[in-house]
């Protein structure tokens, strides 16, 4: 009799070898370390780095912990098994108007006439006067589907917000703390940066997708601070020039321009005269082909994709605008190196998801800028996250000197810069989902002690 399982066997034999050979294929990709990546453009952020050997880490067994983190974060194929999940998931459709994420739940905003410097003063009685000519409308009013937490709609994408009770409060101890460790010392401000959507969008369209009002969020935040910090409200003024370019349609950040309008509210507020644009230098970076976060998180859509960003920028006039090779500003890595660098510089170079980091040397530990034009020992210390960086640009020829530190990265305290470099102002700046989303009140009490 024929024996029917014997092709079962052989089937199973082949199954198994080709197995091996992927197997030992992806191997040998995993031993190609000088293909490894440095940089996710899909997550738009570093990898892991090759742990540091000690013998201490290698008795505890942290170096071998870090060396298989490393390994799985930089295989060379992982980026595009990730971009391959994404197109898979690309032909389920989501084209047009879109909601990729989603808010959860959130909690509901207090109103800010709880807070003790809302209670400090009486409110003055404002003096009439005249309406001034209102400014072009650029406020989207398409309602989108719930499919995430990112809304799409017209080319251009929204991240949406919810609101935290617990965090909102607890950041905004911190910030009270702090002032209380350094307020003596230095004059503080604090600027919560809002995201597009509390910008671009009406109230109708996010409460009807369930979305916290931010605006409301950062008047909490205002009335709940100490007296003597200065805060910076910056979400109506935006909110005034919404038609124009102050957000990226590709990517969560506000451009250089939308910074530059924050940058004339904190110059009323420190009661200096801000710069205009038409006296700076101006160069344009991927002009039609930037393609940033909210395009890389949403599963690279086609509505994005025909309306990519260009990234503005407007030199500072302390720094030598027409030579390249002029390094302007210093900057320390995450891992110690430091180098000089341009506030403005060209990546080209870098993956077209990264061109918003042409500003400031981008996220880093620690970096600074000096203006030879000023001779008064001026200083300025910023402490921020990634919104921060299309913010410094504009103040650096205010001050002799300008700091700047990322509060994600950094192992420096507020105290500390304030007494080494001679800090006289020091600007606290976030995101509003960070700064109402838990992530800034242990970092910035770290540093701010």
């Amino acid at each position: 009799m024929k024996d029917r399982r014997q092709p079962n066997r052989v089937v199973r034999a082949v199954q198994r070898g080709v197995f091996f050979v992927l197997l030992a294929a992806m191997g040998l990709v995993g031993l190609a370390w000088f293909a490894r990546p440095a940089i996710s453009q899909v997550e738009k952020r570093e990898l892991t780095a090759f742990p540091a050997f000690s013998v201490q880490s290698l008795l505890d067994g942290s170096f071998f912990k870090g060396l298989d983190t490393w390994y799985a974060d930089t295989y060379p194929l992982r980026e595009g098994m990730i971009f391959a999940q994404q197109q898979l998931e690309d032909h389920y459709g989501l084209r047009g108007t879109q909601l990729i994420g989603g808010v959860t739940t959130a909690d509901a905003v207090p109103l800010p006439e709880e807070g003790p410097a809302a209670d400090a003063a009486p409110t003055p009685v404002p003096t009439p006067i005249p309406t001034p000519t209102p400014k072009p409308d650029g406020t989207v009013h398409e309602i989108g589907e719930f499919s995430g937490s990112i809304y799409i709609t017209d080319g251009a994408a929204y991240g949406l917000y919810g609101f935290s009770q617990y965090y909102a409060d607890e950041y905004i101890n911190t910030m009270n703390q702090i002032y209380q460790n350094i307020g003596g010392k230095v004059d503080m401000y604090v600027m919560d940066v809002p995201q597009s959507s509390a910008v671009m969008l009406d109230d109708q369209v996010r409460e009807d997708m369930g979305c916290s009002d931010e605006a409301a969020a950062i008047d909490y935040i205002v009335s709940k601070l100490d007296p003597g910090i200065h805060a910076l409200d910056v979400c109506d003024t935006l909110r005034e020039h919404n038609a124009e370019y102050i957000y990226f349609r590709t990517d969560h950040h506000w451009t250089q321009l939308g910074a530059y309008y924050a940058y004339r509210v904190f110059c009323e507020e420190k009661g200096i005269e801000p710069h205009t644009l038409d006296q700076f230098r101006t160069a344009e970076f991927g002009a039609g082909e930037y393609l940033g976060s909210y395009y890389l998180s949403a599963d690279r859509p086609p509505s994005l994709a025909e309306h990519p960003d260009t990234v503005q920028a407007w030199y500072p006039m302390c720094v030598n605008a027409d030579d390249p090779h002029d390094m302007d500003m210093y900057l320390v890595e995450q891992g110690g190196a430091a180098y000089d660098w341009r506030i403005i510089n060209d990546l080209y170079e870098m993956p077209s998801s990264e061109w918003y980091c042409i500003f400031s040397g981008a996220d880093r530990p620690f970096s600074s800028l000096h203006n030879p034009n000023i001779t008064d020992g001026s200083a300025v210390m910023v402490v921020k996250d990634s919104y921060g960086n299309a913010f410094i640009p504009w103040l650096t020829d205010h001050y002799e000197y300008t700091y700047w530190v990322d509060f994600r990265y950094t192992d420096e305290t507020v105290s500390h810069m304030v007494e080494e470099y001679g800090v006289q102002d020091v600007i606290f700046e976030a995101g509003t989902f960070n700064a109402t989303g838990g992530l800034c009140n242990e970092l910035f009490l770290d540093i701010g002690s």
